[in-house]
């Protein structure tokens, strides 16, 4: 195995998404009579969209489950190009880490389609040796599979990797698949120091090419 590499969420990490995010999960909770607030679905991030529905219903009724996600999907599909953005400090952090040799990859509970289709309107999927969403054949975050999986793919050992979330998932994954835990700081980002303990915390994203060089 040979070379370093830092591994990124999508979802609130490198784009700015979680507000469109948590306003789809109440619209489609709320066409089927439920309502969930901004602080349990914040708890919930990170997790795929099925399990978070699952978790807000209380129910493991795939009927039901996919009834919500559908709405779910549709008011994101309809609203996505306009309200997400990525965050500002993005790309020069890619840019300099590719620059600085580093091998670089996604990690995201999103559909796989989904997140190539998010990273390449973003102008931002040159940048990654590797995307990987979620799959059938790999559980999903807080599992520690996905990664594991991207740095067997990417030929780096465990030691010399880092993971870069904003959520408590996040957090669980990288200490169960044994890389350091880059925490950055979202205003939600208090509750996960509250449960799990990160390598370092990042204040800015920027903050990351001093912490591992």
């Amino acid at each position: 195995m040979s070379g370093k590499a830092v591994l990124f969420d999508l979802d609130g990490t490198i784009v700015d998404s979680v507000p469109l995010i948590i306003k789809c999960y109440g619209e489609g909770l709320s066409h089927h009579g439920v309502k969930a607030s901004e602080h349990e679905l914040l708890g919930l991030m990170g997790l795929p969209t099925w399990q978070v529905v699952a978790e807000v219903l209380k129910t493991q009724e795939p009927v039901v489950i996919e009834k919500v996600i559908k709405d779910i999907f549709s008011c994101f599909s309809k609203n996505w190009q306009r309200e997400l953005k990525l965050y500002p400090e993005s790309v020069q952090v890619l840019s300099e880490l590719k620059r600085r040799g580093f091998k670089l990859g996604v990690v995201t509970s999103s559909e796989q389609e989904h997140a190539e289709i998010m990273l390449n309107y973003f102008g931002i999927s040159k940048y990654f040796d590797i995307i990987q969403g979620r799959v059938n054949d790999l559980r999903p975050k807080p599992s520690p599979d996905m990664i594991i999986h991207v740095l067997d793919k990417l030929n780096v050992a465990k030691t010399e990797a880092f993971f870069v979330g904003d959520t408590l998932y996040d957090c669980i994954a990288s200490v169960n698949a044994g890389v350091k835990f880059l925490l950055i700081m979202r205003p939600w980002g208090v509750s996960v120091l509250e449960k799990c303990k990160p390598w370092k915390v990042l204040k800015e994203l920027t903050n990351i090419i001093d912490v591992i060089s």
